[in-house]
This record gives structure tokens, C-alpha cells and sequence, in this order.
């Protein structure tokens, strides 16, 4: 068997196990895209005996098109089982002109026939950037001068100048989780079944447990949605 089809076959065995009750997986996730682009354009040419899928044409477009469609369809045969599904993906970076000034941006390392495809269809777009966390100590209070008396009958100074010294500032490498709303939300109807879990824009991902942390987060908003939809209802 050709490996994307085996990839087709694997997956609807998932959903079949899903459909008759068992629910000890929830979600499949594909990493990376981009790799998984791959295995599938490569199927598809060395089974149709073309070096390019652009020379590949059918009714509806040339190879890249069948491709977006092939995996894309499997996607929404999972949402429609009632599992969820993730897609993981390599950022590049590339220089851009705006404003006439050269900027360094990131983006998906997969194809621009691709690229929409992934956007219209994720409901959160999450980014793994390098950056630096900056902290600032508690600051420094100290009294300087004075004199020790006896007020009611205990020892305290009196007078003196009190002098406030800043905490110390330490900037550190960090890895940030950054995220927004991905193609569904775009436009969106609050009133749609579908509501955007308002999860924070950015997480500082720690060493360790980096997961565990972004599944709190997620919890988290969603329990601040929910009560806020409780009290719309009230």
C-alpha cells in the first residue's frame, strides 16, 4: 500500500473504533504538516508516474489540489466522528518590504496552496517563539540617619531620611507560546454555536511541563466562558 493511503486507512481505522464507542482517543494530531505534505505529493506522483504534481491535472486542479483535498477531507472526517484534531508546522522566516523597510517575519514553512487552507480551517493558530522575559525585584527601602527613641514605652527611630532603591532587573531567555484566533473566527458570530475560548495571547513556556501548562490555560478560559455564558443566561 502506498504510504498516504495507508495514512487514510490508519485514520479511518481511529474513527471506526470511535463510532462504535470507544472513546480512549480523542484527538489525532498530524506533525508536521508540512513533512505530511510530503509523503502525500510524493504517493500521488509516483502513482500517477509524473516528477511533478504540477503536471498532474484533473477536474478540479493539478496535484496539489487533489493533495489539499485528500488530507483536508480526512480532517473533517475526524471533526464530524467527534473527535478534535491538530496539525503541527515549521515556521520560516523570510524578508519583507513594508513601508519601505526590509523586515524579518515568520511564517508556515508549507506551500501558498497550503498555507489558506491551514488558516480557514484551524480554530487556534499557536506560535513557538524565542524571546526574553524581563523581571523586576522587590525594591530596597532603607533609613538612613536618625536617631532611637522610646515612643510608649517601646525602642523606635525617629527621624532620618528614608532612601528607596530599585529592584534588581533580570532579563532571561524564554521560549513564548503565542496565540490568535485562526480562520473560523474571523468575522465570527458571537451568537454561533461555535464561541472562541478566549485563551491568553501569550504563555511563557517553562523547561519542563510546557503542556501541562497551556492545558491549564486552555481550562482556565474555559471556565471563565462558561460562566460568562451562565450569566448571560441569567
Amino acid at each position: 500500500m502506498v504510504l498516504d493511503q495507508a495514512y487514510l486507512t490508519f485514520v479511518d481505522s481511529i474513527i471506526a473504533r470511535k463510532l462504535r464507542g470507544k472513546d480512549d482517543i480523542r484527538m489525532i494530531c498530524l506533525d508536521t504538516i508540512d513533512e505530511f505534505i510530503d509523503i502525500f505529493l510524493t504517493a500521488l506522483c509516483l502513482r500517477k508516474g509524473v516528477d511533478d504534481p504540477i503536471d498532474l491535472k484533473d477536474g478540479s486542479g493539478n496535484g496539489y489540489t487533489i493533495v489539499r483535498k485528500a488530507i483536508f477531507g480526512m480532517l473533517d472526517k475526524i471533526h464530524r466522528s467527534g473527535m478534535g484534531w491538530a496539525i503541527i508546522a515549521h515556521t520560516r522566516t523570510k524578508t519583507v518590504r513594508i513601508g519601505g523597510e526590509e523586515r524579518q517575519v515568520s511564517g508556515l514553512n508549507v506551500s501558498d496552496s497550503f498555507k489558506g487552507a491551514v488558516f480557514q480551517k484551524c480554530e487556534h493558530m499557536l506560535f513557538v517563539e524565542h524571546g526574553v522575559d524581563t523581571t523586576i525585584g522587590p525594591k530596597e527601602v532603607k533609613v538612613v540617619g536618625g536617631t532611637m527613641k522610646m515612643v510608649k514605652g517601646k525602642e523606635k527611630l525617629v527621624g532620618g531620611k528614608t532612601i528607596e532603591k530599585p529592584g534588581k532587573t533580570t532579563v532571561e531567555k524564554v521560549r513564548k507560546l503565542k496565540t490568535k484566533p485562526g480562520g473560523l473566527w474571523q468575522g465570527g458570530d458571537t451568537n454561533d454555536v461555535k464561541v472562541r475560548v478566549p485563551i491568553a495571547d501569550e504563555l511563557i513556556l517553562p523547561k519542563v511541563g510546557g503542556w501541562d501548562l497551556f492545558t491549564k490555560a486552555y481550562e482556565d478560559a474555559i471556565s471563565i466562558l462558561t460562566q460568562e455564558k451562565r450569566n448571560d443566561v441569567r
